[in-house]
């Protein structure tokens, strides 16, 4: 992820046409991020919108045009993020006008579009399950290494955190799965 991409120099340089490219070699990175992260494929579609047009914006301030990559994933998680607390203030809301309580019955998207093969299906669900339980960093921490495919470096830049910090968050995030993979039944 650390090469430079040719269509952001490009549109750096006043080539606005450029900016289709970058759009087209990252929108569905940043859509499985999206997903992944929220669950929605409404919510992650809108969150590709928000985070082009905040890259579109802003792109002419990035600094070192090779951090493209992480500076956009951290865009796009921000946007995640705000999507999630509106959502979560509206679900909060609705639960509370219906006599609900809480996010109950919500399954984490963190696998791709589930297979047609029932066996892959329940593995699927049983991970979904298992990382649903952990916190927002851990979860974050395991899509951007284990899905993404980031470096721990490029972890800790995506999630402004010391590779430290980094390393323990995808540590702990790991030992939560496999915890809440043993609770489950799973060895």
């Amino acid at each position: 992820m650390a090469e430079m991409d040719d269509a952001v120099l490009r549109f750096l340089e006043g080539d606005q046409e450029a900016f289709g490219q970058i759009v087209r070699r990252w929108e569905k990175r940043v859509y499985n991020l999206s997903w992944r992260m929220l669950g929605n494929r409404e919510d992650a579609q809108d969150v590709v919108q928000e985070t082009f047009l905040s890259v579109f914006k802003s792109l002419k301030n990035l600094r070192d045009p090779g951090s493209f990559a992480t500076w956009m994933y951290r865009i796009a998680l921000n946007h995640c993020r705000l999507r999630r607390r509106s959502r979560a203030s509206d679900l909060s809301l609705d639960d509370s006008a219906s006599g609900q309580t809480g996010d109950q019955g919500k399954v984490f998207a963190g696998m791709p579009a589930a297979p047609q093969d029932p066996d892959s299906l329940e593995i699927l669900d049983i991970v979904r399950k298992a990382l649903t339980g952990l916190s927002e960093d851990h979860r974050t921490a395991i899509i951007l290494k284990e899905y993404l495919g980031l470096s721990l470096e490029e972890l800790a830049d995506v999630m402004d955190c010391p590779l430290s910090t980094a390393k323990s968050r995808l540590y702990h995030g790991l030992r939560g799965v496999q915890h809440n993979l043993k609770r489950m039944g799973m060895k």
